[in-house]
């Protein structure tokens, strides 16, 4: 069967379950979703593969996306597995992506598009979507990020942070796939956005409104609501606090069993364990060799999302000293403003409670 493009006819199966095609954008009011084709290998390397991906596709097209998500919902091909890392930001989850990517049992697709685009149409419609009409798009464009990648036999999703909304998703729709939420201490979260450029630490005032918008929490808690009242460092806070809370909602009421967390400073203490532990939880048994190759140094001592540039634990560490030297009293006031708040919430005792097993 012959599929209609922008372009050109393509097979149905093509389509489907081969990774030159990939699924990239979606336009609900056209009606169509775009397709990037592209090298796998260009996907494997790529630190994020959202809208900076894009001008390194060798070609475009879109379909009718009526007609895409009627092909995925008439045949009964067994799709490669996928797993998800989740994440609130600044926790090293590339690095841990690239990591998992060295072996052949996954293929680590970083921050798809398709699903910031899905996460921004769920805050902006989420109400308004008749029947199952999100679940058909929302399961039909994650199951079309698991094809049959040739370097890698499980398709290792790491969502972008601002996509968390989508959590609850993939629990809902997808129970059986292994989920692992990354996450921090709120002083090396402070720490990490200080060390952003001014463009960056202007846009998390209206991320911290977006993450409010998600669940409960501004209802439960409306004194934090005005974001524009907090101090930068507060409205940082308050999103480091509102991911752990959302987190912590999105999986009640559901089984819990296929969801981990892991911490960024376990993470980078016990690499080797962690990559253990973590391809354990992920069904796929690491071998030392795989391990050793996951700890490259061409991977771990590089800067993740540019691996032009050196970067490692020692360079971290003396970058965190620099910034406690000059804002520690503000960290540590503000850590002071909205401690009680996370001790009455219990959201670390909760991750605590579901971190992944290093044996």
């Amino acid at each position: 069967m012959l599929i209609k493009t922008t372009d050109f006819r393509i097979a149905a199966p093509a389509l489907l379950f081969e990774p030159e095609y990939y699924v990239f954008d979606l336009a609900p009011d056209g009606g169509i979703t775009k397709f990037l084709v592209v090298e796998e290998e260009k996907l494997k390397l790529a630190p994020f593969i959202d809208i900076r991906f894009e001008p390194l596709a060798q070609g475009q097209f879109a379909v009718s996306s009526k007609e895409l998500f009627s092909l995925e919902g008439m045949h009964n091909i067994r799709r490669p597995p996928s797993v998800f890392i989740f994440h609130h930001a600044f926790v090293c989850s590339t690095l841990l992506a690239r990591c998992m990517n060295q072996v052949d049992a996954f293929f680590s697709l970083k921050e798809p598009w398709i699903l910031r685009r899905l996460s921004d149409l769920k805050r902006a419609r989420g109400h308004a979507l008749r029947g199952t009409q999100w679940q058909e798009m929302f399961t039909c464009y994650l199951n079309l990020l698991a094809k049959n990648y040739k370097t890698g036999a499980a398709s290792l999703i790491k969502v972008t942070n601002v996509a968390n909304n989508l959590l609850s998703d993939v629990l809902r729709y997808f129970p059986d796939r292994k989920i692992l939420y990354l996450y921090s201490d709120l002083e090396s979260f402070l720490v990490s956005n200080l060390k952003k450029p001014p463009a960056t630490q202007k846009k998390m005032p209206g991320l911290a409104m977006g993450f409010l918008s998600d669940g409960d929490f501004a209802r439960r808690f409306p004194r934090f609501s005005d974001v524009k009242r907090l101090t930068f460092l507060q409205a940082c806070a308050l999103i480091w606090l509102v991911n752990l809370y959302n987190f912590r909602q999105s999986t009640k009421g559901l089984s819990r069993s296929n969801v981990r967390t892991l911490e960024m400073n376990d993470f980078l203490s016990d690499m080797g364990g962690s990559l253990t532990g973590l391809s354990h939880f992920f069904g796929h048994k690491a071998s030392p060799a795989e391990i050793q190759s996951m700890l490259d140094p061409g991977i771990i001592k590089r800067d993740a999302k540019h691996q032009e540039l050196p970067y490692g634990r020692q360079t971290k560490q003396a970058e965190t000293e620099r910034i406690m030297s000059h804002y520690g009293i503000e960290i540590r006031r503000t850590i002071s403003w909205i401690n009680p708040l996370v001790e009455q919430l219990a959201v670390l005792a909760f991750c605590e409670d579901n971190r992944v097993r290093n044996d």
